[in-house]
Order: C-alpha cells, then structure tokens, then sequence
C-alpha cells in the first residue's frame, strides 16, 4: 500500500471513528459521505443518505434560507461555525427535529470544492439551558446580566416588576440606564476595573447603591456579582 493509500485510510477511519455526525457535500449540496454517527443521528443508513441533497436534513421551513447560506459558503469558503447566532435544526428519519451545532470546513480536490460537516447534537445541552432559564425566571430577586461592555442581555421577571420595565426595553440598553445620573460615570468605571478582575462578590462593600425606575424614582439596593465566562467572552 502506498503512502498516499495509507494516508486517505487513515483519514476516512478517524471521519469514521469522530464523535461528531460527519457528513460532506459537494458544491452542489449532493451528499458524498456520511458516517456511522451521522447514521446514528439522522436515523437513516448511509445508502439512504449518499447521493441525495443535505436539504432533506433540514426542516422544511428553512430549506429555502439553507440553500442561499450554502451558495454563499461555497462562493467564499472558510473553515466556520455556521448559523452563528441562530438556532439550527436537523431533521431525522421519523420526522422529528433535533437541536444542532454544525462546523464547516472546505476541502479542494481536483474535482472541485467539498464542504465537510461537522454536526454535534446538542439537546442536552438545550435542556439545561431551559433548566438555567427557568430558574433565573423564577428567582424571588432581581436578575441582570450584562456583557464585558455593560450592554443589558438578560433579565428576569422580578426585575421587570422592580424597575417597571419591560425585558425587550432593557435587552440591549447599557446598564448605566438604571444607575442614578450623578454616579454613572463612577459606576462605568468600577465596572471596566472588575472587567479586569472579575469575581464573585458583593458590589461596592461598605458603600451605598440605588437603582432607578423607569418612572425616574431611586430606591437604594445590594447587589452581588458574578461572572460568566461564555464563548462570547466574559458576562456578569
């Protein structure tokens, strides 16, 4: 066996062997090999799945989107994550749809481009996502998390009856918009020194804080800290 021989078996024993469904297309979206996990997956057997469109993977109310997205993945092909910031969906066999994270990676060949899918299932993931959701939602105390830049991207329901706003005119707005005018600039600068050294702990020890309500009223609060290191960088 030649080297070259030994190299592609090699390759095609760990696409088999990941852990990640596998699937690759060609720059028409024709599936030319998929894996034992994408098997496992998608409920289907390879012979089922080589041959045919990857759309038949996507649900039906996003096959349109899909094929514009995989046009623009071949007209300026990277090795990405794809559908940063949306929610993406397969679909198996018996019809129902699974929750997915799916990285693509270009492969040139002397035939022409192929695009090399690696799927993850990540409905365990989804479900203790709820689980946090729910009990963020449900906390008898107010609950705020900002990015490393102060901008407000979540909040609870408590938190709306406190300030007397609602989630969607908070989500997005700095967190300066609910610290009292004559310590806003103090405040952003605490914030960026404990940007620096983040910790769980009490905000402002020994010093008195208030809050004001969409009405324009303060009341004085305690607030604790915590931050949480996520993929899109620190939150807290």
């Amino acid at each position: 066996m030649t080297h070259a021989a030994n190299t592609d078996e090699m390759i095609r024993l760990a696409v088999e062997a990941s852990p990640s469904g596998m699937i690759m297309t060609d720059a028409a979206g024709t599936i030319v090999l998929v894996n034992a996990e994408a098997e496992r997956l998608f409920g289907y057997r390879r012979d089922e799945l080589i041959g045919q469109s990857i759309d038949m993977l996507v649900p039906a109310a996003m096959r349109g989107s899909h094929a514009a997205h995989r046009g623009g993945f071949v007209e300026q092909p990277q090795t990405r994550r794809m559908g940063i910031g949306r929610d993406l969906y397969g679909i198996r066999k018996d019809g129902t749809q699974i929750p997915v994270e799916i990285g693509l990676s270009p492969i040139r060949t002397p035939e022409g481009l192929l695009v090399l899918s690696a799927i993850t299932d990540i409905t365990e993931r989804k479900l203790a996502d709820e689980k946090s959701r729910m009990v963020v939602e449900a906390s008898p105390s107010g609950m705020i998390m900002t990015d490393a830049n102060g901008t407000i991207v979540l909040i609870n329901s408590q938190t709306e009856r406190l300030l007397g706003y609602r989630r969607e005119e908070l989500i997005g707005k700095p967190i300066e918009m609910l610290v009292p005018r004559r310590t806003q600039d103090e405040h952003a600068r605490l914030r960026g020194a404990y940007n620096k050294r983040p910790k769980a702990r009490a905000m402002g020890s020994g010093r008195e804080f208030s809050i004001v309500r969409k009405d324009g009223t303060e009341f004085p609060v305690e607030i604790g800290l915590n931050p949480i290191q996520t993929g899109e960088g620190p939150w807290c």
